[in-house]
């Protein structure tokens, strides 16, 4: 037995205690409805801001990541980040799991459908979300008839993870501690302390996309539609009520010009070509998947079938790389956890279903292949359950005696022949 599992059955063992207390307080008041959550604010994110918001959250001395996250806030509303984002998510998030004793493997079904639960879903999900965001701190919800309520995620701007406190105020640095304070096992961390998130690398790529769309919308207003004039007399009575007209007739410029100018000029640029503004948001995109997913071709169009498959190799090892940081999350931190507020998770470990899933097409090619050149018969309840087909059993072929040509002899008993 190595030190984990020792400490585990120490855990399992100290639980007979605890959990009685702990499940005494049903009706404690939880951490999150206790500290007063910082208000955040919307604002324009420019270089600047983020160079003075990563030194402020790399200070080895009070650090403060407010206005980073902030930034994040910002970040996240770009629809090409949340997509990739969310498809990183999702590759690791439908991957099929169990839990199985540490000793022979065998599948404990009962623990498997405990964590198939509402709570453990969205441990799951803040757990990759603190791959981009940095640390996040959760606390239960006291359990009912043995499992967790829920979870709840306490506010990242009320955390100061490098210490491992929950402020007592908004931007204080004094508070509650999560790691061994009285209300620690209540509350878990996602992420390692000093991790800053991948989104303070993508900070700059969403800042140059916003300004390129915003110059290319601006082009559009000053060139993009046609230029309307009017020559009238300037001193004439009626020139505010044909400027008013103008003016609510759309975005398009105008001009109210004396009778015979002829010296009004239009300038567009000679050699504009519209792919300057596009390649300037194309490769900020292209640089946010590269950093998210690792490739491009799984969210872009590809060049060709091969590099597609390159591309696609490469997700699925940035899925194995979350599915093992996702795994050692779970039973170095979670686990103990479990195991204080009762759930009999002594001796078993979670671990990923790598079972291979074929497509029902491959499946049926199988059943073809074992039913035509194998001799064996499948059963009728296989199909019904994997292809969701009612059949019935093949009847056996019935034997019955071979009839003698005439002038020859009869054939011999035992030697029946087959009729269908």
């Amino acid at each position: 037995m190595n030190l984990h599992q020792r400490l585990q059955a120490q855990l399992a063992a100290e639980a007979q205690n605890v959990t009685p207390t702990l499940n005494a307080k049903l009706g404690r008041r939880s951490v999150s409805s206790r500290i007063a959550e910082y208000q955040t604010t919307r604002m324009r994110a420019d270089l600047t801001h983020w160079r003075n918001a990563l030194s402020m959250a790399e200070q080895l001395h009070l650090p403060d990541r407010t206005e980073l996250l902030r930034l994040y806030r910002e970040a996240v509303i770009d629809a090409h980040l949340a997509s990739v984002m969310e498809t990183r998510a999702l590759n690791l998030l439908s991957q099929p799991f169990k839990v199985v004793a540490v000793k022979g493997g065998a599948e404990n079904e009962e623990l498997t459908r405990m964590l198939q639960a509402p709570w453990f879903y969205t441990l799951c999900m803040e757990a990759v979300h603190s791959i981009f965001w940095g640390p996040r701190v959760l606390e239960f919800r006291p359990p009912v008839d043995g499992e967790f309520a829920g979870i709840d995620l306490i506010q990242p701007e009320m955390v100061i993870p490098e210490r491992g406190l929950i402020r007592d105020a908004p931007l204080s640095q004094t508070g509650l501690s999560y790691v061994d304070g009285p209300e620690a096992p209540w509350l878990i961390q996602l992420g390692e302390s000093r991790e800053l998130g991948l989104l303070h690398k993508l900070i700059p790529h969403v800042v140059w996309k916003k300004n390129s769309m915003q110059a290319w919308a601006e082009y559009c207003d000053r060139f993009a539609l046609p230029v309307r004039t009017v020559e009238m007399d300037l001193n004439d009575e009626d020139r505010v009520e044909v400027e008013n007209m103008l003016r609510n007739m759309g975005r398009a410029a105008y001009a109210i010009l004396p009778p015979g100018a002829s010296n009004f000029q239009y300038h567009q640029p000679q050699t504009f070509q519209q792919g300057v503004f596009a390649g300037m948001i194309d490769y900020p995109n292209r640089e946010m998947s590269k950093a998210v997913l690792g490739q491009t071709m799984t969210t872009e169009d590809g060049s060709s079938r091969s590099q597609g498959e390159v591309h696609e190799r490469v997700a699925e090892k940035y899925t194995q790389a979350d599915k093992t940081y996702l795994r050692n999350l779970i039973m170095w931190k979670l686990w103990d956890k479990l195991l204080v507020h009762g759930y009999p998770v002594a001796g078993f470990e979670f671990k990923w279903d790598d079972t291979e899933q074929l497509k029902k097409k491959e499946l049926w090619d199988i059943v073809q292949g074992v039913m035509q050149h194998s001799g064996y018969r499948v059963p009728a309840q296989y199909i019904k359950d994997n292809f969701g087909i009612e059949v019935e059993e093949k009847p056996e072929p019935e034997l019955v005696p071979t009839p003698a040509p005439a002038g020859t002899n009869p054939p011999r008993p035992g030697k029946p022949t087959a009729r269908a």
